[in-house]
Parts: C-alpha cells; structure tokens; sequence
C-alpha cells in the first residue's frame, strides 16, 4: 500500500542525532523545557510513532481536524492540483486535500510505519482509486522527481525535522516554480499547564529561524499567518511560494 524510499547515508545520519538544534544554522533551536517525565515518552512519539504507544499518539493526533482544515484551507486546494503532505501522520490532512484536489493525484510521506498504516485504513478508498500514493520517506530526502507537484503543507511536523534547511530545500526541489507551500506549528504557552503540547510548542525565535531561511533559499511571498484559540492552541502557518 505505501513504498519505501531509501534515503542517503547523509540523511540516515541526520535522523540519528538527538538533537535538532544548536550549533547549525538552520535547525531549530532546543526546547525551553521537556515534558514531564511521566508523559515523555508519548510526547516523544509525535516524532515518529512506534509500537502501541504510537498507535496512541496516532489516534491523539486525529481526534480533531480544525488546524488541519485551517492548512488546506491556506493552500487554497483545486481539483486539478498535485499535493504532497509531509508528515502526513495517521492521514487525517491527507484526506482533507483528496477530497479537494479530486482530479489528480495527492502524495503523503512519513518516516513511521504506524502513522503510515493509520493514513492507510483513513484513506483506502482514495488510494484503491490510485488518487493518493503514500510514501515511507522523511522531510530531508522526498522521494519525488524534480517538479512534481504545485502545492504541499507539512502540518506539526517541522518540529521534527532532523535539518530544516535539508527538509526546505527538498519542498523547494520537489514543488513546480510558483508553487505554493503551508507549513503550520503549533506555537509555544508559557502559561499552559505542564501537560499541555502547547507549553512545548515552537517559540517566535524558531518561526523567525524558519521564515528567514525560507527567504535565504528563494522561497517569495512568505507571510505568516496565525489563528488563537484553535483547539486550545495557537496556530502559525508559514505560507510561501516557490
């Protein structure tokens, strides 16, 4: 139901590190603070879910579809445009743009095989129809040819890039020149309770790392938009084009 992409000894390498941030420029920097230890290790999986505990991350990630309408509806989804998501996760954005983009073909990669098996089951009817194709890939090493779509969003999953700059080149390579991309986090509460997601979300510091790379890069029209009180949370979604 999904291929395997077979990534670079550079990009395998870069999956390996523990850290995102610190010393290169272009990743995000540390989190202020770590979850409590108790939830550490369901807060870790939102990265890549494995195993049962995964599978429980999955089901947290789709109980609601707000922020992910709110992208889909940023990328201004046609019936004829190609749309890859990535991170797409148990598959609950990529369903949102099949239902959309209904002419052509909608992509979705994530380096879990459980968030993989989730978008699968959410999505059988698409992909029997040959309208969604679901890849086992990370952000840093797409598994597309040059060109091969006009718009993508990567919804809560810039987070866990392992090199940001890897993982916007690679959106840049893969998108058609003009294209339009969506890139949404969730953004840090200083004030949410210690089990809150939000209290560890991105500060204004990491969203001002990832819109001057983007220009850096040669990404236009990057605008930041934002929505408060999304689920409880506070929403930022970099829109820019290629």
């Amino acid at each position: 139901m999904y291929e395997e992409a077979r990534p670079s000894a550079k990009v395998e390498a870069a999956r390996r590190e523990t850290e995102i941030g610190g010393a290169e420029a272009g990743n995000r920097s540390a989190p202020v603070e770590q979850p409590p230890s108790l939830l550490r290790g369901l807060f870790d999986q939102f990265g890549q879910p494995s195993g049962w505990l995964g599978g429980i991350a999955g089901l947290l990630m789709s109980r609601t579809a707000n922020d992910d309408r709110w992208v889909v509806d940023l990328l201004d989804v046609q019936p004829t445009d190609r749309v890859l998501d990535v991170g797409c996760g148990p598959g609950v954005t990529l369903q949102l743009l099949a239902n959309r983009a209904s002419s052509v073909l909608v992509a979705g990669v994530d380096p879990s095989d459980v968030m993989l098996r989730q978008a699968t089951r959410r999505n059988r009817g698409a992909i029997q129809q040959g309208r969604v194709e679901l890849r086992r890939a990370g952000a840093g090493h797409l598994p597309f040819p040059d060109s091969s779509f006009n718009k993508a969003c990567a919804v809560h999953s810039m987070y866990f890039w392992p090199s940001l700059e890897e993982g916007l080149r690679e959106l840049q390579r893969v998108l058609t020149p003009g294209g339009r991309a969506v890139i949404a986090v969730r953004m840090r509460q200083a004030s949410a309770g210690r089990f809150d997601p939000s209290r560890y979300g991105m500060t204004e510091q990491d969203l001002g790392t990832a819109v001057a790379l983007l220009h850096t890069l040669g990404f236009g029209d990057v605008t930041v938009n934002r929505q408060a009180d999304l689920d409880r949370q506070t929403m930022a979604a970099i829109v820019a084009r290629t």
